[in-house]
C-alpha cells in the first residue's frame, strides 16, 4: 500500500467514534423541538398537531404535560389526546401543577410531550430542571416532542438580554439543543405576532398592553427572530459539516482552540457564553481557565460561590475546566495558553481600581506581550461603578471583626517584643542600625502571621512611630533633632513595607506549591496502590481509603453486580464517626438516589441540582461505558466539597473505573 493510499488514522478513529455514538443513540429516545422566538407564536400549537399526525400513525402518543394556555385554540389541539394527570405540589401554600416524571416512566409510550423545556421545577423535584426530566426520558427511550424560545438557550443568555433588556432565569445548556435529534423553528411574522397580542390571543389585556409596550416591539422582536433562525441554521451547517468530515469529504476542523478566563467577576458569565459562541462559531476546543491566586483563597464565602457558578456555567456549555496557581494571572494564562495550543483568549475587563488593586488593563498588556501571536478578546464589564461600591460596601460589613482584632493584637504583640528588643540593644548603647534591623525582623515576623496587606502598613507605621518616639531624641516626642532622621523614617518604612509584601508572596508561593506537589503525591499515590490490587474489593477498599483521607468525611459504596447495583453498600465511616452511626444514614431514600445515579450516569443527592435533599451525595464510578459502582459522601454540614478537592476525588474514581474495567476482564 503506498504512502497515498494508506487511510488516516485520524479519520478512522472518527468513524469509530460516530458509529459507536450512532449504535448508543438506537437504544435512546429521538428528542424533536419546537423553537420559537417569543410567546404566542405557536409552538405549543404545532407540537399538539405533530402529535396528532403521530397518533393518526398508530404511534403510541401521551401529553405528558402541558402548559394551561388560556387559548381556545391551543385548548380545543389539546383534545383527543391521552393525558398523564400532572403531579400537584404544594408549595408555601399554593397548589402548583407539575410535570409527573415517574409516571410518564412507568406508562412510557412511544412518544410523550412536554412543555416548556426551560421550566424549573419547584423543590424537592427529583431534579431542579425540566430538561433533566426529558434526558430521562431519552434515556428510558421513550421519544419526546418539547418546545422552548431562544432566549433561553444559555449561551446567548447576555446576547438576548441586551435586546430585550430582561434577564431571563430560566435556561437551557446549548447541548441539549444541539443534540437534539429535530429542531424545528416555529416562524411567524413579528407584525402578525403583535396583531395576536393586541387581538388577546396571547396575553390578557393589562399584561398585553405591558408586553406591547416592552418585549413585544418590532424591532426587538425581529432581532429574536433572526437570532433564532441563525441558530438553527448554524446548528444544520454544524452536523452537515461533521458528517461530511466523517465520511471523509472535507475536513472542516479548523485547529482553532478558545479559551475562557474565569474568575468571580460579574463579567465573567458574559466571557464565557461569548467564548461558547465562538467555540461554536469556529468548531474550536474550547477551555476555561481559573487562575486562583492569593486573593481569591482570602476571598468570602458570596464570592466562592459566584466563582463556582461561573465554572458550573463552562461546564453546561461544553468547555473543559483548568485550574493553575498562582499569583501573576497574565504569566499563567500565557504559559497555559501557548503550551496548549491556544488560538484565541476571551478575558474579561473592569474599570474598577481599588487601593491595592492594578487597573486589570495591565494583565491584558502583559498577556499580549508574553503571547503575541494569540487574538485576545476583551469583554468589559457594564455594570455601573456604583453598583461595584455598594458590592464592595456589603463585603467589608461581612468582614469578620473578631479575627480583625485578633490578627491586630498578634502584630502588636510582635511589634511590642520587637521594641523591648530594641531597648535592650540601646541600653547597651548599640548603634541604631541595629535597631533599625530589630523593626524590620519585627515586620517580617508579622507579615509571616498575618495574610491581608493592610497589616503589612500597620506593621510599618508601628515601626517607624516606635522608634521615633523612643529611640530619637528628643525622646518621648514623635520630633527628630537631626535633619537625616526624616529620610531614615522613610527608607525604615519602605524597607519594611517591601520586605513585608515579598515576605507575603514567598508563603503564598510555599502554599501554592505545597498544593501542586499534594495533588501530584495523592494522585500518585492512588495510581501505585490501585495497580497492586488483586481484587475488585481491594479497589474499594484503596479508592475510599484514599478519598476519605483527602476528604475528612464519610464513604459509602454500592458495587455494581453485573448490570445491577448491589443493595448492600461498604461502610467507611469517617475518624470520630462509628460505624453504627453511619449505618442509620442508609435508607431506601438514600439507595433510591443511588440507584438514580448508576442508571443515569450522573452525579446526584445533596449540593447537587438532581435529589438536592439527599443526605449524601452520590458519585459514579466509571470506565468509558459502564457504571461499575457508586460511591456516596455523606456531607454532614451539607457543605460543598471544594472545587480543588473536587477535582481530584473525580481524578481518582475516573482511574478507579478503568482499574476495574482492567479486573473484570482479567
Amino acid at each position: 500500500m503506498t504512502e497515498e493510499n494508506r487511510p488516516d488514522p485520524g479519520l478512522l478513529l472518527k468513524k469509530l467514534q460516530y458509529e459507536e455514538k450512532e449504535k448508543e443513540k438506537q437504544t435512546k429516545g429521538k428528542l424533536k423541538i419546537f423553537l420559537g422566538y417569543a410567546a404566542g407564536s405557536g409552538k405549543t400549537y404545532a407540537m399538539l398537531g405533530a402529535a396528532h399526525e403521530a397518533k393518526k400513525h398508530q404511534v403510541d402518543v401521551v401529553a405528558g404535560y402541558i402548559e394551561p394556555h388560556a387559548r381556545p385554540d391551543t385548548q380545543a389541539m389539546a383534545e383527543g389526546l391521552e393525558e398523564i394527570p400532572p403531579l400537584m405540589v404544594d408549595y408555601k401554600g399554593i397548589q402548583l401543577r407539575e410535570f409527573n416524571l415517574d409516571a410518564a416512566l412507568e406508562r412510557k409510550p412511544k412518544l410523550i410531550l412536554v412543555d416548556e423545556l426551560a421550566h424549573t421545577n419547584v423543590r424537592g423535584s427529583r431534579n431542579e430542571k425540566r430538561y433533566q426530566d426529558v434526558r430521562e426520558l431519552l434515556r428510558a427511550g421513550i421519544n419526546v416532542y418539547t418546545t422552548m424560545n431562544i432566549q433561553h438557550l444559555e449561551s446567548l443568555n447576555d446576547l438576548v438580554g441586551n435586546i430585550t433588556n430582561i434577564e431571563v432565569k430560566e435556561r437551557v445548556p446549548d447541548s441539549v439543543f444541539d443534540q437534539a435529534d429535530q429542531v424545528e423553528v416555529i416562524d411567524i411574522e413579528p407584525e402578525d405576532l403583535i396583531e395576536r397580542m393586541k387581538e388577546g390571543k396571547i396575553y390578557g389585556p393589562v399584561q398585553a398592553e405591558r408586553a406591547l409596550e416592552n418585549f413585544f416591539r418590532r424591532e426587538k422582536l425581529v432581532a429574536l427572530r433572526e437570532i433564532a433562525l441563525r441558530r438553527s441554521a448554524d446548528r444544520v451547517n454544524r452536523i452537515a459539516e461533521e458528517e461530511r468530515n466523517i465520511l471523509g469529504n472535507t475536513g472542516y476542523h479548523t485547529g482553532e482552540h478558545i479559551l475562557a478566563c474565569i474568575s468571580a467577576a460579574p463579567s465573567s458569565a458574559k466571557v464565557i457564553r461569548t467564548a461558547a459562541r465562538l467555540s461554536y462559531a469556529f468548531h474550536a476546543q474550547f477551555t476555561a481557565l481559573y487562575v486562583e491566586t492569593p486573593a481569591m483563597q482570602e476571598a468570602g464565602e458570596k464570592t466562592k460561590q459566584t466563582l463556582k457558578s461561573h465554572l458550573e456555567l463552562a461546564k453546561a456549555l461544553g468547555a473543559k475546566i483548568v485550574t493553575v496557581y498562582g499569583e501573576d494571572a497574565a504569566y499563567q494564562i500565557a504559559e497555559y495558553a501557548t503550551v496548549s495550543n491556544v488560538s484565541k483568549v476571551v478575558m474579561g475587563r473592569t474599570n474598577h481600581r481599588g487601593i491595592w488593586r492594578r487597573p486589570r488593563i495591565e494583565v491584558m498588556e502583559k498577556l499580549t506581550h508574553m503571547a503575541p501571536n494569540i487574538d485576545v478578546y476583551i469583554i468589559p464589564d457594564i455594570r455601573k461603578e456604583t453598583h461595584k461600591r455598594e458590592v464592595q460596601i456589603q463585603r467589608r460589613r461581612k468582614t469578620s471583626w473578631k479575627n480583625v482584632f485578633l490578627d491586630l493584637a498578634e502584630i502588636t504583640g510582635v511589634m511590642a517584643v520587637a521594641t523591648l528588643a530594641a531597648y535592650v540593644l540601646w541600653l547597651f548603647r548599640l548603634p541604631e542600625s541595629n535597631i533599625i534591623m530589630i523593626y524590620i525582623l519585627g515586620i517580617l515576623l508579622s507579615s509571616y502571621i498575618a495574610n491581608k496587606k493592610i497589616y503589612a502598613l500597620y506593621s510599618s507605621l508601628i515601626s517607624v512611630f516606635a522608634f521615633n518616639f523612643l529611640f530619637t531624641e528628643p525622646y518621648f516626642s514623635l520630633k527628630a533633632y537631626d535633619k537625616g532622621y526624616p529620610t531614615t523614617f522613610v527608607m525604615l518604612f519602605l524597607v519594611g513595607l517591601f520586605t513585608a509584601t515579598l515576605t507575603r508572596r514567598l508563603k503564598q508561593q510555599s502554599r501554592e506549591s505545597a498544593k501542586k506537589a499534594y495533588r501530584t503525591e495523592i494522585l500518585l499515590e492512588n495510581s501505585q496502590k490501585l495497580r497492586r490490587c488483586k481484587s475488585k474489593q481491594e479497589v474499594w477498599t484503596q479508592v475510599a481509603g484514599q478519598a476519605g483521607k483527602l476528604l475528612n468525611l464519610s464513604l459509602i459504596i454500592y458495587p455494581m453486580e453485573g448490570s445491577q447495583m448491589s443493595d448492600t453498600p461498604l461502610l467507611f465511616p469517617r475518624k470520630g464517626m462509628d460505624m453504627l452511626h453511619l449505618k442509620t444514614c442508609i435508607n431506601r431514600q438514600e439507595l433510591a438516589v443511588a440507584q438514580w445515579v448508576a442508571a443515569n450516569h450522573h452525579r446526584a443527592g445533596a449540593c447537587t441540582h438532581t435529589l438536592p435533599d439527599a443526605k449524601a451525595m452520590y458519585l459514579p464510578i466509571q470506565d468509558a461505558r459502564d457504571v461499575k459502582g457508586v460511591m456516596g459522601i455523606l456531607l454532614e454540614e451539607r457543605r460543598p466539597i471544594q472545587e480543588f478537592e473536587y477535582g481530584l476525588l473525580i481524578a481518582m474514581l475516573n482511574e478507579t473505573g478503568v482499574k476495574l474495567q482492567d479486573t473484570f476482564l482479567e
